[in-house]
């Protein structure tokens, strides 16, 4: 192996484990998705909703600033992505430990199913057991959260793919 190559694959390649991969790819992934849900979000209930709406799940609907930069969106935006970081581990051992991925056209579809499986059990199970699951739910459309969603989900199993 040349020294450029040894170069590239450290840099790229130096942690197959799925924990490392995970973090990596799904905070990657969760830039992807909070591109499209903010850019679509504009034209829908607001730039700022999406993010803003997970901090307001913990402190409550006072804190919903679709419209805002403010600190509901900067910490909203921090627990996006500590999500993500956390999917992304899941999708990790999932894709490499149980699926056996190989290929990108089969990591990309795989990413894609898992993400809109996470955001199906999200809306049906999870946020409607909370006082203030509404409140995500209801700050985009059901059209732009599966956008969002297959952003991060193709995302993440692009990067899956290339960097296993």
């Amino acid at each position: 192996m040349s020294a450029a190559n040894a170069t590239y694959a450290g840099a790229h390649g130096a942690s197959r484990s799925p924990v490392a991969q995970g973090i990596r790819n799904g905070l990657i992934a969760s830039l992807a998705m909070a591109m499209i849900m903010m850019v679509l979000g504009a034209f829908d209930t607001g730039f700022f909703a999406a993010p803003s709406s997970i901090w307001a799940f913990f402190a409550g609907p006072d804190a919903y600033a679709p419209h805002t930069l403010s600190l509901s969106f900067v910490l909203g935006a921090m627990g996006h992505m500590m999500n993500s970081a956390v999917l992304g581990i899941v999708f990790a051992f999932v894709a490499s430990r149980v699926l056996r991925i190989s290929g990108v056209p089969a990591a990309v579809v795989a990413g894609t199913v898992y993400a809109l499986v996470v955001m199906a059990l999200m809306f049906v199970v999870v946020l409607p057991a909370f006082p203030n699951g509404a409140i995500v739910i209801d700050s985009a459309a059901l059209w732009i959260w599966i956008a969002g969603h297959v952003a991060y989900g193709m995302v993440a199993g692009l990067l899956y793919s290339i960097w296993r």
